[in-house]
């Protein structure tokens, strides 16, 4: 193991010791149903900076322990209604789902960084690894994942990830560092992979990091080192699986090639589906239907095992 191997391992084992001495104070309150057969819940918990995060809980109803996908946002999108995540219920998985801290829902970002401002999250505390805004994007996807371990109607063998750009980047982070492994994970034009050149290209949400290189050249070097502690790259050895990814052939956001660079360092069993000629969309309602489809028989074989 390479000293930069060591120190970026440090220090995501400091910030899920930082997670530890937070209450999780979770909180779970139901709501009308939107479906029949579907259970519906606000549920909220906190996480670093003793920040409020809010989410939904859907759950089909049913006796038994049911498996679980926690689905992770896209980069500023934000929770409106539950029933955009019913699909989940309807192949008999409950779904557990968090609004991104300061990107546009209910959960906000109200502890001051110490470095950069900026209107866009991205663009917050870039010059120390302990300031930048993926620390608590990562945590709090880190804290989501604990909620779903208390949660008694899941049956905890059956913890499936799933998340679309930034939240696929997120869905593959979160299972690099679970301290248990994951029964699936499934990331759609997954974003945090080959940060630096994401940062030359200017592609995404790493523009606003280049900007402010461009514009402050004498600090280009400490935020390059920043970026390598978010690296899916990194961690992708740790992580576990099977892994089911898909990408754009032309995707101008999250660029094929820049995740091909983690994708490659998956140990475990993975699956690249590449929807030729589409962008940042993918495959979009089809890429959603061929996950539900591959979920089931996932659960079906793990069915008959017992």
């Amino acid at each position: 193991m390479t000293s930069e191997t060591n120190k970026r391992s440090r220090f995501w084992a400091q910030v899920q010791a930082e997670l530890r001495d937070i209450p999780l104070a979770f909180k779970k309150e139901r709501k009308v149903p939107l479906l029949n057969g579907i259970d519906c819940y606000q549920i909220s918990f906190q996480s670093l900076g003793n920040e409020t995060i809010y989410g939904f809980l859907l759950l089909p109803q049913t006796t038994k322990a049911c498996p679980l996908v926690i689905e992770f946002l896209g980069y500023m999108n934000y929770l409106q209604e539950p029933f955009q995540f019913a699909h989940w219920p309807l192949i008999g998985c409950g779904c557990l789902v968090i609004d991104n801290r300061g990107q546009g829902g209910k959960t906000q970002d109200h502890v001051p960084y110490e470095t950069t401002q900026h209107e866009l999250p991205f663009g917050k505390g870039i010059l120390k690894k302990e300031d930048f805004y993926m620390k608590r994007l990562i945590a709090d996807s880190l804290r989501t994942l604990e909620v779903a371990q208390a949660l008694t109607e899941v049956n905890q063998d059956r913890v499936i990830l799933r998340g679309g750009s930034q939240g696929g980047g997120v869905a593959l982070w979160v299972n690099a560092l679970a301290a248990s492994p994951i029964f699936a994970t499934f990331a759609d034009v997954p974003s945090h992979s080959n940060i630096l050149n994401r940062m030359v290209q200017k592609t995404g949400s790493y523009s606003v990091v280049q900007d402010y290189c461009i514009q402050h050249p004498t600090q280009a070097a400490q935020i390059q080192d920043v970026m390598g502690y978010y690296d899916l790259q990194y961690v992708a050895h740790q992580i576990t699986g099977p892994v089911f990814a898909s990408v754009g052939s032309k995707d101008p956001i999250c660029p094929m090639t820049d995740f091909f660079v983690s994708y490659k360092k998956i140990l475990a069993p993975k699956q690249l589906m590449i929807y030729l000629n589409k962008g940042h969309g993918g495959g979009e309602a089809k890429q959603i239907r061929r996950e539900m489809q591959q979920i089931k028989k996932l659960l079906a074989k793990d069915e008959q095992k017992e």
